[in-house]
């Protein structure tokens, strides 16, 4: 084990904070004096039910860090931090943790010989204090209209020096969005890094005095923000999802066939929000129809490409959601798929949004759930989900998100939807 105590004294470092992250997604954190390392090195203690994780009559948890994680805050190097998993008072691992059940779901993976990697595209907003967007740029734009280049040049920097790893950066389509592309990496560290980096692009935005927003649908008539997770399957050493001789393989389409046959209360997670659903509308480049196809962005599941590089695409996600329970039910669903041989509906080149109902209907292509209760109700009735995520788990955010869809009908009747989207989810 690498001694921490030096490393902090070498890199000047003077507080330690331990983050995790909660069941609705939320990045948390609790910090302390180094000199205090040597007690708190193996974890400290938390109110779980405060952060929604249990019951208030079980209320004591600990979060325990990943040694693995380290990394100091390039806004404030005296402060170091670890990333955390959640543990009863005796060190077994709590099954309402979200990055738990996600090394959970690896695991399983991994006993069948797979290895999994995604790679995250994250898209987000920079709004000014009275909510209009921060510039009146588009897509991959340059300056004098792209006049944040400079802001997310510096916020590339903090993710690379926090160990992420970046491929491109770029002006969106909407006013004021922005997007980075993640390099590929495993699952695990590819959550924390979705964690880490939109922890960075809210910092520097509050440094601006803006605010970076992940809200799907910020604003009506532009583009929504979407969280694209790319998905590698590899088993021994070699690329699961390719076949040399048909491009793309049987296990490709079975896991295709996996989350399409779940798709509706694995939307519950992966599209959490009221919000949501705003940006899953036609013609916006966001899915709207359970749907594949080989080099389609219409598609809900894109195949990017053949062989060696074959991979899949999933378009409908959005970064509302916890990153480590969308990563988890995205492969259990896959695996699922492979295990049944479930096979996917026929895939298109063709813009889904432009078929005919009777083209779609010859495709066997449906729609997505058209709105949070619809993902709900599928979400709470399912065995694949329970079985997943867990009982418990299954319990709580069901609470959480009924309590939520409650409060959206009222704010609706009241007239004041938009101003209720904005307080709930703007800052998420």
């Amino acid at each position: 084990m690498i001694e921490f105590i030096n490393v902090f004294k070498e890199k000047a470092i003077d507080y330690i904070q331990f983050q995790f992250t909660t069941i609705l997604g939320e990045f948390k954190s609790v910090e302390f004096p180094v000199k205090i390392w040597d007690d708190l090195k193996e974890g400290t203690g938390i109110d779980g039910s405060s952060l929604g994780f249990l019951m208030t009559e079980q209320s004591d948890m600990r979060i325990v860090p990943d040694y693995n994680t380290f990394a100091v805050f390039p806004w404030n190097p005296r402060i170091g931090r670890f990333i955390c998993d959640l543990t009863d008072n005796n060190g077994i691992p709590y099954p309402t943790c979200p990055r738990g059940i996600l090394k959970k779901i690896i695991s399983k993976a991994k006993a069948l010989g797979y290895g999994f990697q995604t790679r995250p595209e994250l898209e987000w907003y920079f709004i000014t204090k009275d909510f209009k967007p921060s510039d009146k740029a588009m897509y991959m734009d340059n300056l004098p209209n792209d006049k944040r280049q400079d802001l997310r040049r510096q916020i590339t920097d903090d993710m690379m020096d926090m160990n992420i790893g970046v491929k491109t950066i770029h002006h969106e389509v909407g006013y004021g969005q922005q997007e980075v592309e993640f390099t590929a990496d495993n699952a695990l560290q590819q959550a924390d890094n979705v964690q880490t980096g939109k922890l960075i692009t809210k910092v520097r935005a509050f440094y601006k005095d803006i605010i970076s927003t992940y809200m799907p649908k910020p604003f009506e008539q532009m583009a929504g923000n979407g969280l694209h997770i790319h998905q590698y399957l590899n088993k021994n050493g070699e690329n699961a999802f390719s076949d040399k001789e048909k491009g793309i393989s049987d296990i490709l389409r079975y896991y295709i066939g996996g989350i399409q046959h779940n798709i509706n209360p694995i939307s519950a997670i992966l599209n959490p929000t009221t919000n949501s659903y705003k940006r899953l509308t036609p013609h916006h480049e966001a899915p709207v129809y359970v749907s594949w196809g080989v080099g389609n962005r219409t598609a809900l599941i894109r195949v990017p490409g053949y062989e060696n590089s074959a991979r899949i695409e999933y378009r409908a996600g959005d970064a509302m959601m916890n990153i480590y329970l969308g990563s988890a039910i995205l492969l259990a669903a896959g695996l699922d798929g492979i295990k049944n041989n479930i096979e996917p509906n026929q895939p298109t080149t063709k813009n889904v949004d432009l078929l005919t109902d009777d083209k779609r209907k010859e495709l066997k292509i449906e729609k997505l759930p058209e709105n949070l209760e619809e993902s709900l109700k599928a979400f709470e009735k399912s065995n694949f989900i329970k079985k997943t995520l867990g009982k418990e788990l299954m319990k709580i955010y069901l609470n959480f998100k009924y309590t939520e869809l409650q409060e959206f009908e009222i704010a609706k009747s009241n007239g004041n939807e938009k101003d209720w989207e904005y307080n709930k989810y703007l800052f998420m």
